[in-house]
């Protein structure tokens, strides 16, 4: 347990410090979810009575698609170079690389989010408290494997741009459904917070155990 554990840390410093030597996916997503948050602002007709009610759905809209750019990047190097047959020959856990490679890929998308929730709150005036950040992060984590489980799967097709988006979205709206609705709880707009966030942490455990499981032969196919 203690070297998967390892296996797992050393797969995401290693993409976490390719993404620090390229900066090739943090720049271009923190620039994306700014940019959807200005169209977003120009296309509503947003005051103080609506804010509350839109800027949840404009927060997931822009939250899911830099999710599909970031989780479509976590095995692009491997493929480029042909590398991910060597890390399956190793010793190392299948489930241990993939969970690093998700754990890499769930923290870029952390970082898009440090950028996009205080945009939030500056275009949209929704307040930034740490109810909404909780939820945004529990989200995440069962985003991140979800999204990578379909990476690693779509990695050597051909259309993977459109299957990945294709396969993962529907997986992904029990999520957006429990974390929308824990947003606009948070915001103020009514519902139930607590059970909201209840249900993130559910998905979370099934989908982190389901992908774990599936790993191996995801990866070994």
């Amino acid at each position: 347990m203690t070297g998967a554990i390892a296996v797992a840390l050393a797969v995401a410093r290693k993409d976490l410090r390719s993404e620090w030597r390229t900066r090739e996916v943090v720049p271009a997503l923190a620039q994306f979810v700014v940019l959807a948050l200005v169209i977003a602002n120009f296309g509503f007709q947003i005051d103080s009575r609506n804010a509350a009610a839109i800027a949840p759905g404009v927060l997931w809209l822009a939250l899911v698609f830099a999710g599909l750019v970031a989780f479509g990047r976590a095995f692009a190097a491997e493929r480029e170079q042909a590398s991910l047959e060597a890390m399956l020959m190793t010793p190392a856990p299948p489930a241990a690389i993939f969970a690093g490679k998700a754990l890499a890929a769930g923290l870029l998308l952390v970082v898009c989010e440090a950028v996009l929730l205080p945009a939030l709150a500056l275009f949209f005036g929704a307040p930034l408290s740490l109810p909404v950040v909780a939820a945004v992060l529990l989200a995440t984590i069962g985003m991140a494997a979800l999204g990578c489980l379909f990476a690693a799967m779509v990695a050597r097709m051909r259309a993977r741009e459109l299957l990945l988006p294709l396969l993962t979205l529907p997986l992904w709206i029990p999520i957006i459904v429990a974390g929308g609705q824990a947003v606009q709880a948070a915001m103020g707009s009514g519902g139930g917070y607590g059970s909201a966030l209840g249900l993130l942490v559910d998905f979370d455990i099934l989908f982190v155990v389901l992908t774990s499981l599936a790993a191996r032969f995801v990866l070994d196919d």
